[in-house]
């Protein structure tokens, strides 16, 4: 398979705008299937990071229209690269929440493994995975004493089929996938699930401005993602300790 040009604009703090080969199918139904009555969700309170970018801005209306309640995350109110500042933020702001969504994020890709710098491997590192343990540790105690809940985070396809030119990206998503699957194995006896969505390239705004022809007709919408993660959040779901492959949309065109 002839694989399409790859660019990269570096994107922090949100999801991705970058170009990704194509040509796999998601495994995922459509999400509709599983929406349940919103009167599951009323009185929810949810943390959810990166919630001003694309897909953020998606998912917090989604679940807004449902009756919860959201907390954000954003890198105006707190840097979650920062553990003491994390740590009193949720303490400040989150201690009645039963889920966390973390969207947060940020690439920088193009070079070979030889030629990435240590500066790039360690900002991915931290931004990818340092925002992510320091949220996760400073939650899963309020999450537990609130009686359980939900964790869901956001891998990369990069993770489950690697291709040249990005591997410090794919690493730091992969740790991500790894922390989230230590968090539902911990999360068992406190009545928490930990969930990973591993997206391929989203259907947003930014992205469409690069989009060649009619390939972006097979990605994903960010309302499906939105729509999985509600699932994920409802505490009918007994589903813990998945990695969940979203690459293409299953909305026809």
């Amino acid at each position: 398979k002839k694989l399409l040009p790859v660019t990269w604009k570096e994107v922090s703090w949100g999801m991705l705008d970058c170009r990704q080969e194509r040509g796999f199918s998601s495994a995922i139904p459509n999400a509709q299937s599983f929406i349940f009555p919103s009167s599951l969700s009323r009185q929810m309170n949810i943390l959810v990071s990166g919630a001003r970018g694309e897909l953020g801005r998606i998912v917090v209306q989604f679940l807004a229209d449902r009756g919860c309640s959201v907390v954000s995350a954003d890198r105006d109110r707190v840097d979650l690269t920062d553990a003491r500042a994390c740590a009193a933020f949720v303490q400040e702001h989150a201690a009645s929440i039963v889920g966390v969504i973390h969207l947060a994020g940020g690439i920088r890709a193009g070079d070979s493994i030889a030629e990435t710098s240590d500066e790039d491997v360690s900002w991915m590192m931290s931004l990818n995975v340092g925002s992510a343990f320091n949220l996760l540790r400073a939650t899963i105690p309020v999450l537990a004493a609130n009686g359980g809940g939900s964790i869901i985070t956001i891998g990369a396809r990069a993770v489950l089929q690697p291709t040249g030119n990005r591997a410090a990206y794919a690493a730091s998503k992969a740790a991500l996938v790894s922390l989230t699957m230590s968090a539902a194995a911990e999360g068992k006896s406190l009545g928490i699930r930990a969930n990973c969505i591993v997206p391929d390239i989203i259907r947003t705004p930014s992205n469409l401005t690069w989009a060649r022809g009619n390939e972006a007709d097979s990605w994903v919408e960010p309302e499906e993602i939105a729509e999985v993660i509600y699932t994920l959040l409802l505490p009918t779901s007994g589903i813990s300790g998945s990695i969940i492959p979203m690459f293409e949309t299953a909305r026809r065109r």
